[in-house]
């Protein structure tokens, strides 16, 4: 806490009117227990670079209300985009467990289906044969396209920026779990890093430029 408290004091006499937390997991909920303590949100406007519902209800409604983040999938975001099947997935999701589904649970279920229908489409379960059909490959699923790319076989995908609702919004959800609206997207070619960037980083490794 110590430490936290001295690197926002700093920020804050910077006079700066934006904070980015650039953390994540438990450090990331005790940055935001201390930024809301020391009144810092009604100073400046906090934005994390990468948010989940797990981090969201772990530091709760009040201290989350109007911070800016990004996510590839939320529960919610479904609902406010019209992708069906994601809507689909969260109701049945619930539906068994008691609890919204993460983005995490949303990533495992892609993975799978994924698997699924690469095998299905090269007639294999071989190693090699099967990257080989993922390579390149788009599909949609819980939400817009995707598609693995070739070269470094990163899922490129939506990143969606969101904003943290008031409190009053999320605490009327059943499960207390609606926390973010859409307020803006980046697509996956943007959002990752590109071939040349890619070359450079495995040259400086002294990796070879494929995988």
């Amino acid at each position: 806490m110590k430490d936290f408290k001295k690197a926002l004091g700093q920020a804050e006499a910077s006079g700066a009117e934006v904070l980015i937390l650039v953390l994540y997991g438990d450090d990331l909920v005790r940055a935001l227990k201390v930024v809301y303590q020391m009144g810092l949100k009604d100073k400046m406007k906090i934005i994390l670079p990468n948010i989940t519902l797990g981090i969201a209800q772990n530091v709760g409604a009040t201290i989350m209300e109007d911070v800016i983040s990004t996510t590839p999938w939320e529960w919610m975001i479904p609902y406010q985009l019209g992708f069906v099947r994601g809507q689909e997935f969260s109701e049945a999701f619930t539906q068994k467990y008691d609890i919204r589904p993460t983005s995490t649970a949303a990533t495992a279920y892609g993975i799978v289906y994924q698997y699924k229908d690469a095998v299905e489409r090269a007639g294999t379960t071989d190693t090699q044969d099967l990257i080989k059909t993922l390579e390149g490959h788009k599909f949609t699923l819980l939400k817009d396209v995707q598609q693995w790319r070739t070269f470094d076989h990163q899922n490129l995908q939506t990143v969606y920026v969101v904003r943290s609702k008031k409190r009053e919004q999320v605490i009327s959800d059943p499960l207390r779990s609606d926390f973010f609206e859409v307020v803006g997207a980046l697509e996956g070619e943007k959002a990752a890093q590109t071939l040349t960037q890619w070359k450079a980083e495995r040259a400086a490794a002294n990796k070879p430029p494929h995988l």
